[in-house]
């Protein structure tokens, strides 16, 4: 997948929900946009996102042993709610950011077998500005709207790969032992 994927999934709900023609427009037609965006990003995160963790657990015994798994890897669950429609494209994509960061946890247990509790998304920094979608839109551009959502697709990725990261670490567990654990890394492609 892709930001092109991405924004061709956003396109997709909010073309379901609010069409393109504006014959149905209507005084519900924003919130129902705002909608169909946070559905189209939970769906892309939680299909495209891995998060891999560093893991330090005890099995107990006499004597008491390391855990040899030291790594798992996790999907996320949650949802995006949707933002709220605004007049202004900065505090919406802010606001976007937050309700990503307050929406998604670490799946109930990793690959091997390790449940960590954790919010994946801690950081704020998506870099993308109305100034940077102005700059970018063309006149002549038949139709901006996959260019400008792969803008906006192609910087949550960016923030989510190399920013966003919790790097908290806290309690975890596998069937065999107890321990800590923390995020290393996050991967959306």
């Amino acid at each position: 997948m892709s930001k092109s994927a991405f924004a061709s999934a956003i396109i997709s709900k909010m073309d379901g929900a609010i069409s393109k023609d504006g014959t149905g427009y209507n005084s519900g037609t924003a919130s129902s946009a705002m909608a169909a965006v946070a559905e189209a990003i939970t769906e892309y995160l939680i299909a495209n996102t891995t998060v891999t963790i560093a893991y330090v657990g005890i099995i107990p015994g006499s004597p008491p042993t390391p855990d040899p798994v030291t790594t798992d890897t996790f999907k996320i669950v949650g949802q995006c709610a949707p933002p709220s429609p605004s007049n202004s494209f900065d505090a919406w994509i802010a606001e976007l950011e937050s309700k990503i960061i307050a929406g998604f946890q670490l799946a109930p247990s990793g690959t091997l077998q390790t449940v960590f509790a954790q919010k994946p998304f801690l950081n704020q920094g998506i870099a993308t500005t109305q100034s940077d979608l102005k700059s970018a839109h063309e006149v002549t551009d038949e139709s901006p709207q996959q260019k400008m959502w792969e803008i906006i697709c192609g910087d949550i990725i960016d923030w989510v790969n190399n920013i966003a990261m919790n790097p908290a670490s806290g309690a975890a567990s596998r069937p065999v032992s107890t321990g800590t654990a923390n995020i290393t890394k996050i991967t959306l492609v």
